[in-house]
């Protein structure tokens, strides 16, 4: 029995160290992302969170048709 607990507990320990790196690559990811937006358009706002980046400007659902970048900013990311 305190075999199973002590894996159950390294494996607790990995998960929690799994989950830190995970939170900590979507945070840079997004700062990325973000940067990569204001740099290609830098008329656009750019609001970036750990885990998403918000894009906002005027007409931008239109500009999202004519313009692919706009489409796929994960290309940004390259």
């Amino acid at each position: 029995m305190a075999a199973v607990a002590a894996g159950a507990a390294v494996m607790e320990r990995l998960e929690a160290r799994a989950r830190e790196r995970a939170e900590r690559a979507a945070a840079e990811a997004a700062a990325r992302l973000g940067e990569g937006v204001r740099s290609a358009f830098p008329e656009l706002g750019v609001d970036v969170e750990p885990e998403r980046v918000l894009v906002r400007g005027a007409g931008l659902g239109r500009r999202m048709l004519a313009e692919p970048a706009l489409r796929w900013l994960g290309g940004l990311l390259r």
